[in-house]
């Protein structure tokens, strides 16, 4: 429909375009009829200057004049509607900032944005969680941290096994019942192998150097056999894949020491260097393996142990600056007859079922129904190098300070809080199949279970396991409450598995969910690229100490752990 051009244009709408053609014809003829009544006859020839007046007032048929057209004020510019436009995105982009984090304060616990799971919790559930939560930003309380220095300090490792472990194990216990109030700590029996380090060490012969020799730091790995008495003496054979050990086969491997030099990538996809390494090599006729050590750390002091498959050949992990060191040295021998020969000597002794050990177990009994049971968990057990109060003593005591922070509220959940120090994690998971052993008859009444064995810093959230509507109502409760801790995230067991010591748990149909933390290097979160690299770099190291852990972060990490257990202990 063609707008009928005699009637007004509405308020707000650009002229037509007959309109501004008459305006702008009218403006011309009126110009000239100025300059025509101007114009002094005794300065210009008349003449001339009709003539040059029709030139310069002549109209054309289509209504425009000859002059250079002006711009009319009613017309918006091409420039104006870009600052129209990009106003209005500007004002749009501020109210989803508004709403983000106006509206949205991730600091803030703000009923009007609930979400009907948390507007259908308990009142008094809710008033219990927002207390535990506060109770993380209390920088008095500094319990968690202190109790891991003075056990650590005082006991040193927790090696499965070892005298220390069964010490410290007894230490939990008697604080807990003197000092906890409605904490209950008791042990449960776990039958242990002992597997000792004994004397070690590992020499590089280099001809060139002073003594002829250097004298390479390294690492029994865990459950490895020994060497003989006088050692094993043997080249080194470096590869960087079974691939390519198999490429290579009996003809290059066998009588001699296979070196894995892998290129670190992820601690998932090289561990299977420190776990299967011995065995593979042993089929090829490998008299013993060294390993680089599973770490994004590439220093020369940088040794990790760990755990590996039994197997008929020793195993050791060396740093990976040495691992370079001797692969070069290799490479070089190509075309002389220094290929790298080394003398390992390792006295490992492992002896099995030495011992009757215990799980540390700490109940905080529920108060309409006890029989059922939110399970929070680290492994108590380490290696026998450092202390093990990142792998994982924080992680054990992170779920001892949830439980003290929920027994101090004097509401008890429904349900039963238990925390369960695992023994063994570290090689045979003793101590998780004694306990569902000893259980297996209240499987079904374990509610939910959470595992921390991936370092404790800033706290981040949870890994779930479990079923949609459990995972659901997990996200709304971490987006209307845990938020303020920054620990409110929800993500599947697609990203970091719940655990190892609660596997058989989940196995059995028990929801389960994995306790995580952000990297408190590069602010990386689960999922993310790097986020596992500041945790490995200290783990099964000489390093690991309780000077990792972060007496706040520990703190508002069991804050947080706190909150998700009463919701789920409650609901």
């Amino acid at each position: 429909m063609i707008p009928d051009e005699k009637k007004p244009v509405p308020w707000g709408l650009p002229p037509l375009r007959a309109e501004v053609q008459r305006r702008r014809q009218a403006e011309a003829e009126s110009t000239c009829s100025e300059e025509k009544r101007f114009t002094s006859p005794a300065v210009v020839d008349r003449k001339s200057t009709k003539l040059a007046m029709a030139d310069h007032c002549q109209v054309e048929s289509n209504g425009y004049t000859l002059l250079q057209p002006k711009r009319d004020p009613d017309v918006m510019s091409y420039s104006k509607r870009m600052i129209v436009f990009l106003v209005g995105m500007a004002l749009m982009a501020g109210a989803v900032l508004y709403i983000r984090f106006v509206m949205y304060d991730p600091r803030v616990i703000d009923p009007s944005t609930f979400s009907a799971t948390t507007l259908g919790t308990n009142p008094d559930t809710l008033e219990t969680v927002d207390r535990l939560l506060r109770a993380g930003f209390d920088q008095s309380n500094t319990v968690a941290w202190d109790r891991l220095a003075e056990m650590t300090d005082m006991y040193g490792h927790r090696m499965t096994g070892s005298k220390a472990y069964d010490r410290s194990a007894e230490w939990v216990v008697k604080t807990a019942n003197s000092q906890d109030k409605n904490l209950t700590a008791y042990t449960e029996p776990v039958w242990v192998n002992q597997w000792t380090r004994g004397s070690e060490s590992l020499r590089l012969f280099v001809p060139t150097r002073d003594t002829g020799f250097i004298q390479v730091p390294l690492l029994g790995l865990g459950n490895s056999v020994g060497t003989p008495r006088d050692g094993i003496e043997a080249n080194v054979i470096p590869v960087h894949s079974f691939k390519e050990l198999h490429q290579l086969g009996n003809a290059s491997i066998a009588g001699n020491i296979v070196l894995y030099n892998f290129n670190y990538t992820t601690y998932d996809a090289v561990v299977q260097f420190r776990t299967r390494g011995a065995i593979e090599a042993a089929k090829y006729g490998a008299l013993a393996v060294l390993v680089r050590s599973v770490t994004p750390d590439s220093e020369f002091h940088s040794i990790h142990t760990g755990s590996s498959a039994r197997a008929t050949i020793p195993a050791a992990a060396i740093s990976p600056a040495d691992a370079n060191m001797i692969e070069r040295i290799y490479k070089r021998a190509q075309t002389s007859d220094n290929v790298p020969r080394v003398k390992l000597v390792m006295n490992a002794r492992l002896i099995e079922n030495a011992k009757q050990s215990a799980n540390v177990i700490i109940d905080l009994k529920g108060s309409t129904a006890p029989e059922e049971i939110v399970l929070l968990s680290g492994h108590f057990d380490s290696w026998d190098i450092g202390v093990g109060a990142m792998d994982d003593g924080a992680g054990a005591f992170l779920a001892w300070e949830a439980a003290r922070l929920i027994a101090l509220e004097g509401r008890p959940p429904r349900r039963t809080i238990r925390v369960v120090m695992w023994n063994n994690e570290e090689t045979l998971q003793r101590g998780a199949k004694a306990y569902y052993k000893q259980h297996e008859h209240e499987i079904k009444q374990h509610r939910f279970a959470i595992e921390s064995d991936i370092g404790v810093f800033e706290p981040w959230g949870l890994a779930v396991a479990a079923d949609p509507k459990m995972v659901s109502n997990l996200r709304n409760y971490g987006m209307d409450l845990i938020k303020i801790l920054g620990a409110g995230n929800v993500t599947t067991s697609d990203v970091e598995g719940p655990g190892t010591d609660i596997a058989m748990l989940c196995d059995n149909g028990v929801p389960c969910a994995g306790f995580l933390s952000v990297n408190p290097e590069n602010g990386a979160v689960p999922g993310k690229p790097h986020w596992e690299d500041h945790y490995f770099r200290y783990h099964h190291t000489n390093n690991d100490r309780v000077e990792i852990i972060d007496k706040h972060r520990l703190r508002r990490s069991a804050a947080a752990l706190a909150a998700w257990a009463y919701l789920i202990a409650d609901m």
